[in-house]
Order: C-alpha cells, then structure tokens, then sequence
C-alpha cells in the first residue's frame, strides 16, 4: 500500500513563506492536494503550484498544458490555491524602501509578484529579514502595507470578524470555545469558534507580554500568529516539551523570545499542559487553557477546546497579594501550578499574578505536576484534586425515579495508555471512585468512552491524516482488550465537526436522558496513569499519588456558574416529554451548556476498533 505516514511537522511552518528553492517539506499529496487553507499552504510546499504562478499570470484561468492528474482536481480549487499561492509570495516581499537588496527575487514576474523567501523564526521576531530597525518597523505594524496585507489574508483564512470582546461577553458564563475547523464553514459563523489569532487580537486588549506553557510547538508558526497581530516585537516567554528545529539547544533565539525546555523527572511523562497567560498594557491578565498545541495542524482540522478567561484587573496599589482570590481559589491554585516549576523565568509572571484580581473568575483549576503527592498535597493534584473539588461542590441531582448512580461518567481524548489488564486495575478502580464523587464507591457509574473508530478517521476531512493527533497503538490495546467495550465513536454533529478528529479531552457526569450535566472537565489530561496519577504506598502516614506528566484542565461545577446542581443541555435529539425534570430549574435560566459530542453516544459497530497510529508505519 502506499504509505500514509504523516509527514515531519516542518520546525520552520508558518516562517515567511516559501523560496524559489525547496525550503521546507513538500506537501505529500502533491497534485492531489485539495486542501484551500493558507494555513497549509504556510507550511508545505507545492512545486507544482510554484511552478503555474511563475510562467502564468491571468489568475482567472488556468494553462491549456496542465498536468493530466491535475486536471482531475475540479478547477475552481487549483484556482483557490493558486490565489492563496500569489497571496503568499506577495506578502511575503517587504514593500519598505529599506528592504534588503539581496532578499528580492531575481527572477521576479513581470506583475511584480515577487519569489518566495523564507525567513526564519528569529527573522519573523526581530525584522531582520528587511533589515528594518525595531523603531521603525513598530510603528508600521498592522497598518504598513506589507503588515496589513498578512493580517487580512490570515482573518480571511479563519473567517475571523466582528469585535472579539463581545464574543467573549456573548459566552459567559462559561467562556468555553472550540476552534474554527478550515475545511466546516459551518464552524466559522458559530458564536463559540474562535482562532488563534483572535486570542492576540487587540481588542482583547493591547499585549504587552505572554507566556505561552504548552506540549509541542512550531516556533515559526508562533511568531507568524504574532507578526500578523501587529506583536511582533512583545516578549514572549515559552516553556515546552517536545523540542523544534528553531528551539534546539544552541540555536540563537529572536531577543524578544525567552524559551524552557520542561523535562520531566521520568522518560514516561510529558510536559502536556496547555496554558496561555497574557498581559496587557493596562495591567491586566487573560489566562487560557487549551487543548491544542502550538502547531498549526491543531489550528486547522482538529476539534480543539479552550477556556478564556474574563480580563483580569490589577489590584489597587499597596493591596495585599492574597486580595483577589477566586470563590473558586483559581489564583492560588495557579500559583501553585507555577511554583511548581521552580523557574527563574517564571518569578515575574507569579508576581504579576499575585497582584491580579481573580474575583470573577468562576472555573476550577486542575493540573498535574511529576512527583509523588502525599499528606495534604495528595488532594491537590490528578484524580485526586478532582474528587477532592466533586466532594465539596457536587451534590446529588435528585432527578425522579433515576439514581444518581445511573448517571454515566464520559470520557474524551485523544490518546489512551496502558491502564491494565481488567477495568479494575485501574479505569474502574481508583479513577472511577475519584470521578463518582460525592457517590459511595459501591454505587460507582458506569464509564463511557469515546476515541475514535478507523471509519471514524477515513471519513475525516484530512482522511487518514486526520488520525496523526490520535497516537494509541495496537500493541497497547491487545493487552487490554477489555477496552472495547466501553468505546464509542466520535460524533459531534451538533458542533458540525464529526469529520473534525478530536484533540480535545473532556470528562463529564451526564444524566440518563442526555438532558442534563453534574459537571464537566476541560483538560489536556488523556486517559492515562501518566496524567492523571496512580495511588501508591509510601512509608509515610497516608496515601500517596504518583504523577508522570505536568497536566492543566479547568472543571465547570454548576454551583458557581448557573446557581443550580446541574448543567442544562440543549438536546434535539432528546423529546421534550422525555426529558426528566432535574435540579432547581434556575440552570435553565442561562444559556445551556455547549456540549461538543453529540448525545446519545454511538456505541462502536460489530468489527469496529480504534483507530491505532501504527498505521503510518505500514508501509
């Protein structure tokens, strides 16, 4: 067969912008290609397209002498991708008279649409590759020709309009966004989409700094996403966990960049967290926390969450750092995400977030730092800190004539470790106990899980490739077969994103008739001891959790977002006569829950599996 192999992400994707000569990696399905994402086109090259713009110029019509396959492709998409081609190459030329000589193309068109050149990541930060000087060109960001030219062919890509602030105020109370899928217009008007360079947007507010905490990251891309939201110059700090090209040890960095590589303790974890704090000049913070990585992929096709913070105001001058908390003590529990660290380059960000006022923020936070918890740090981490936050604020729905213990807990992910050989070893044993809180462990819920099937992945918008966020393996499941059985499909009609492979990871307690939420968790965290944390023996006093991974996730407890004991969703495929009443009714007074999974879930079929990774390594 040929192969499906996801190509290597290209350390420099998003750099500015493809040159007469290959630099970087040519998109694998070469004439074939479908795709109508700039996105795509930032981060693969296609020669054959390179090739149509440099010897024709009548961007209305295609040569008489094109290639046989691809005239098989339908001829308005080779006319899409060739504008976004010429779009490219002409943002990418600086139009400032003191444009280095040197980076103009020789062999220009005759229209001066000008070759490709690529800069890299440290010349996307600094301006290096026009040789502008950092006073000149910040006066000229966002609104100089070749600025403004980038920022509108990106809002153009993302379907990015209208004021960013109201669509954050329009999703209260619970600030929780997918991200725009490029190939579903559909998700591109939806109220709760957003895209990355919304977050940079100004009118969130005008950056002044951020900190970006998170997995894998494309350093090239990052700086684009600033460059076109007129940051090009902010200082950024970055912690990572899975190195780049640009971020490998010795490579000189733009000065405006500060850049951590997180090593876990054991070669088992992962630095996963998921996690944006940015400041403002005003002297305000945003936090948000995410599933995607930095890496323009996670941007494209895959369903991603976010969570966003309300703009955070300083405290007065002179007020105690320890004004300001949560009712939900998410700046303690931030700080001490934070500390954990124990980073130099973090000290300012911790001092600034100790002088922040937190007061509206109303979602708990849930992380995961390596070690081996015990005594009073046991409830503050993994599994633990959530049953810990289910036990103080969750009580019973008393739906009529249904048992709290028939509620159902949902999980969502994108990857699965190894968890045993029978449900008990550890799924149905200690994490089920953590997740059925407050319920007795004997009425422990069942377990519903959803991971994607392999038609699941086929019927994806990016096909086979839409499987490259989805790492399971079949040599881990063959030892635990009994996984099957508690599998559903990915569905998510109602977000119009079933052909969007899922990256987010979601846990819930969800009621019988699908109309109703205890709670739910956005998390980075897959199903996974790594993550979320096993119990363990130790010779002190008290039970142990053992942590692998560094995790962040925020649970939405419906107590302090809706005055109620349960989430309200908005279900139509559930009959109204057939929905239970539940709860006080004052949920249903607020916008309903944005469920992203379509309810009821789909059991997998007779001969169904998972979709496993080993598939790109066939060959």
């Amino acid at each position: 067969m040929t192969s499906n192999r996801p190509g290597k992400r290209p350390s420099d994707a998003g750099e500015n912008l493809s040159s007469v000569k290959k630099s970087h990696q040519e998109c694998q399905f070469g004439l074939k290609c479908y795709r109508k994402n700039p996105n795509h086109f930032v981060e693969f090259d296609h020669s054959h397209l390179n090739e149509i713009v440099l010897r024709w110029h009548d961007e209305k019509t295609l040569p008489p002498d094109l290639d046989v396959e691809l005239k098989r492709t339908a001829p308005s998409i080779v006319l899409e991708q060739l504008k976004i081609v010429r779009k490219l190459r002409c943002t990418a030329a600086s139009k400032d008279d003191s444009l280095k000589p040197s980076l103009v193309s020789q062999n220009a068109t005759n229209d001066c649409k000008p070759q490709q050149s690529r800069t890299s990541a440290n010349d996307v930060s600094t301006g290096h590759s026009s040789k502008m000087s950092e006073d000149s060109s910040k006066g000229k960001e966002g609104s100089g020709n070749n600025s403004s030219a980038m920022a509108k062919m990106m809002q153009e890509a993302t379907k990015h309009h209208g004021d960013v602030q109201a669509k954050l105020d329009a999703s209260a109370p619970y600030f929780f966004f997918l991200t725009a899928i490029a190939d579903s217009s559909a998700t591109h008007k939806e109220p709760l989409t957003i895209t990355f360079t919304e977050l940079l947007d100004p009118g969130f507010g005008e950056l002044q700094s951020s900190l970006q905490i998170n997995f894998m990251v494309e350093l090239g891309w990052l700086l684009a996403q600033y460059f076109y939201t007129g940051n090009r110059f902010k200082p950024l700090t970055l912690l990572y966990g899975v190195e780049d090209d640009d971020l490998k040890e010795g490579k000189k960095l733009p000065s405006n960049v500060t850049a951590v590589k997180v090593k876990p303790p054991t070669a088992f974890g992962h630095h996963h967290t998921k996690m944006s704090v940015l400041a403002y000049k005003d002297n305000s913070i945003r936090v948000i926390v995410s599933t995607a990585n930095l890496v323009a992929s996670d941007w494209e096709n895959r369903t991603q969450g976010l969570w966003v913070s309300p703009k955070l105001p300083p405290l007065p001058p002179g007020a105690d750092t320890l004004a300001g908390e949560s009712p939900t003590q998410f700046k303690a529990d931030l700080l001490r995400y934070l500390s954990a660290y124990r980073l130099p380059q973090l000290q300012e960000w911790i001092g600034r977030i100790h002088r922040t006022d937190f007061t509206s923020v109303r979602v708990f936070l849930v992380a995961s730092v390596p070690g081996t918890h015990f005594g009073p740090d046991f409830h503050l981490w993994g599994h633990s800190r959530l049953s810990s936050l289910l036990k103080s604020y969750v009580t019973d729905p008393k739906q009529p004539q249904v048992p709290w213990s028939k509620w159902p807990i949902v999980g969502q992910f994108s990857s699965i470790g190894s968890l045993g050989p029978d449900p008990n070893s550890w799924v149905c044993g200690e994490l089920r106990a953590s997740m059925s809180a407050p319920s007795k462990p004997l009425e422990g819920p069942s377990i519903k899980l959803i991971y994607p099937t392999l038609d699941n992945v086929k019927e994806s918008h990016d096909g086979l490739l839409g499987g490259a966020c989805l790492p399971y393996q079949k040599k881990v499941h063959e030892k635990q077969l009994w996984l099957t059985n508690y599998l559903h499909q990915w569905q998510s009609n109602c977000r119009f994103r079933t052909r969007a492979m899922p990256h987010i990871k979601s846990y819930a307690r969800v009621s019988p008739c699908n109309s109703y939420l205890s709670w739910f968790l956005l998390t980075s965290a897959n199903l996974s001891k790594a993550a979320w944390g096993t119990e363990t023996k130790t010779t002190l006093p008290g039970r142990g959790l053992r942590i692998l991974s560094y995790e962040a996730g925020v649970l939405f407890l419906p107590k302090l977002l809706v005055e109620d004991n349960v989430f309200n969703l908005e279900n139509t495929n559930i009959l109204k006569e057939a929905k239970s009443k539940c709860g006080t009714g004052k949920s249903e007074t607020y916008a309903p829950f944005p469920l992203h999974y379509d309810l009821p879930l789909r059991s997998y079929k007779s001969g169904d599996s998972p979709f496993f990774y080993d598939i790109f390594k066939e060959s």
